[in-house]
């Protein structure tokens, strides 16, 4: 074999190497030669690096490149970058937010409207949420902020969020899913709310909004969390729920799409904040000793409002990164970060 090889890699007539079966199963692969030991050896059509430069498949990842110590530039080829062009202008934009009644929900709504946007509170609560705007619009006008019901896990819902937000307040620019529970025992909900609301708004709002199915194009923001990008061992289903969040956005918002739809989808990961879901989430949590470990972690949390995690939404929207995953913690800056490996 090796002298067969060495005859298709050195010359011979061209045509006849071009019909030969060896030639066919080599021709796309680096050619080589091999000594009587056995050892390649490389021809002027190939390469051997030297073991310095070889890229090891075995090493492990290094966390530093999925916990954001790294710079875009080093995590990415150009190729591979999402950038999406320019930033938005939030004034002036009408945005529909899920889970808007209370907690960050409400948090994103009040930053929004102090930036000149009209906000659509789409809510599962009814009387909270109408309650939410009421005081909404005490402050900033019956004509910017409505409410409207809102089950994430129903299609129709969706559509009527959608159909009353544009005649009340006009094309919408930009949504926000937003509505998530924590719920370990009932794994199923988790996922159909977490994910599948994400899923269900995020596929409305490219066939509502995109450029190739007649619309202006806009922006989608997935509120995914810093444990869709680490274990968490006191909440796996709602962990797995917002990885999988986090690869919807890398996905969709890639430069691909964008192209397409000119609908940029990007992903909010802020870490644990104290609001309801947090104590909701204990009552439902994967187990008796997750209870006790989780009560333990709570208590020495960091103080990381929600009015932080909405100047990171502002901050999300105003540099318009399509597909970009912003990580807002306590007592840090807000910052982006990349997939492991590269796409």
């Amino acid at each position: 074999m090796s002298a067969q090889l060495a005859i298709y890699s050195r010359g011979g007539n061209q045509h006849h190497r071009r019909q030969s079966p060896l030639y066919r199963a080599t021709a796309h692969r680096p050619q080589l030669l091999f000594d009587r030991g056995g050892k390649r050896k490389p021809t002027r059509h190939s390469r051997i690096l030297p073991t310095t430069e070889r890229p090891s498949h075995s090493s492990p990842l290094k966390m530093g490149s999925c916990l954001g110590s790294q710079s875009k530039e080093q995590t990415q080829p150009e190729s591979d970058r999402t950038t999406g062009g320019k930033s938005m202008e939030i004034k002036g934009s009408v945005v529909i937010i899920t889970g808007a009644a209370r907690g960050l929900g409400r948090a994103f709504a009040e930053a929004l409207l102090d930036h000149g946007a009209k906000i659509c509170v789409a809510d599962i609560d009814s009387e909270q949420g109408q309650a939410t705007v009421t005081e909404l619009q005490a402050k900033h006008g019956e004509d910017n902020v409505i409410f409207v019901s809102c089950n994430v896990t129903s299609d129709d819902d969706f559509k009527t969020v959608w159909d009353a937000t544009v005649e009340k307040l006009g094309p919408v620019n930009v949504l926000i899913n937003n509505a998530g529970i924590g719920n370990e025992q009932e794994w199923d909900k988790t996922v159909a709310i977490n994910l599948g609301g994400c899923m269900r708004g995020t596929l409305l709002a490219l066939e509502r909004m995109g450029t190739n199915k007649g619309g202006s194009g806009g922006v989608v923001v997935n509120i995914s969390s810093i444990v869709g990008l680490k274990a968490n061992p006191f909440g796996p289903v709602y962990s797995a729920s917002k990885h999988a969040i986090v690869g919807l956005v890398r996905s969709l918002g890639h430069d691909f799409h964008l192209k397409i739809s000119g609908v940029k989808v990007q992903a909010l990961c802020p870490s644990l904040v104290k609001t309801e879901l947090l104590v909701n989430s204990m009552k439902k949590a994967f187990s008796p000793e997750v209870v006790q470990a989780l009560s333990k972690f709570a208590s020495g949390l960091k103080d990381l409002t929600a009015e932080t995690v909405a100047n990171g939404l502002v901050k999300l929207l105003e540099e318009g990164r399509n597909g970009g995953c912003l990580v807002v913690e306590a007592e840090k800056d807000p910052y982006y970060v990349e997939a492991p490996v590269p796409s």
